[in-house]
């Protein structure tokens, strides 16, 4: 993330938490990066959330959007304390009562009627996305929280991408990656060492390196959501309990 170049110089990352901050107190600019970032962050989960609570697709967008507007427009973000705690029970608290005025406010909040509905949400089709989720996890509140797991998860794996790629060893990278945990570990050792042209031994050590990387790209990517770093360990947790379901 855009914070990630802070988190050498700093024991606790640039929060998320500060991203609300410049939305509130922000110049244009500023405010709206921070919204894009934001949003960016918790698109696919309201929208998973909304899908799952019986919301047809297209009201589902609406009503995305329509969390985003009341975010940026309302008292809402200028109300918004970071004491409050994790950022992610705090956006979940904002939809649900969004979702509990939606229909009273639908009109006036369509998509298009407010500069909020500018924010893009993503390239992917959110529909294609969603019928890929479990259909067993009928609780729109576990959904939630699965679909908000798999984004700390891909964020982290995206920046380790990155850092091989510095590296000049995107191959590795490629070869690797399904040792990562929640991979599939599928290939043994021996044959990803011969094709990596290194030693058994050194390909371990690799996996060891990388996972520990990985680890603590998660680690950081969830210390951007808390207010103390007491709380990521707990904050870890429920994200490993969610992406378990």
């Amino acid at each position: 993330m855009s914070q990630s170049d802070k988190t050498s110089i700093s024991p606790f990352p640039t929060t998320r938490w500060t991203l609300i901050r410049r939305a509130q107190k922000g110049g244009e600019t500023e405010a709206a990066r921070a919204m894009e970032e934001i949003c960016r962050q918790y698109w696919y989960p309201i929208y998973a959330f909304a899908r799952r609570g019986g919301f047809s697709a297209a009201d589902a967008e609406d009503l995305t959007q329509t969390f985003f507007q009341r975010l940026i427009a309302s008292e809402t973000i200028q109300a918004a304390r970071q004491e409050k705690g994790h950022l992610r029970t705090f956006m979940l608290a904002l939809l649900k009562r969004v979702i509990a005025n939606y229909f009273r406010h639908a009109s006036a909040e369509k998509r298009g009627g407010s500069p909020a509905a500018t924010l893009s949400l993503d390239d992917e089709n959110a529909e294609d996305r969603y019928i890929r989720e479990p259909a067993d996890i009928h609780d729109p509140d576990l959904l939630f929280d699965r679909t908000w797991a798999q984004g700390v998860l891909d964020a982290a794996e995206k920046k380790l991408r990155q850092d091989f790629a510095k590296a000049d060893n995107l191959d590795s990278f490629t070869q690797l990656r399904e040792f990562l945990p929640l991979g599939d570990n599928a290939t043994p050792y021996a044959a990803v060492a011969k094709k990596l042209g290194i030693a058994e031994t050194a390909l371990r050590l690799q996996i060891h390196r990388m996972r520990k990387r990985y680890g603590k790209l998660i680690e950081e990517e969830i210390a951007q959501t808390v207010h103390e770093p007491a709380e990521i360990k707990a904050e870890l947790a429920h994200l490993m309990a969610a992406i378990g379901r």
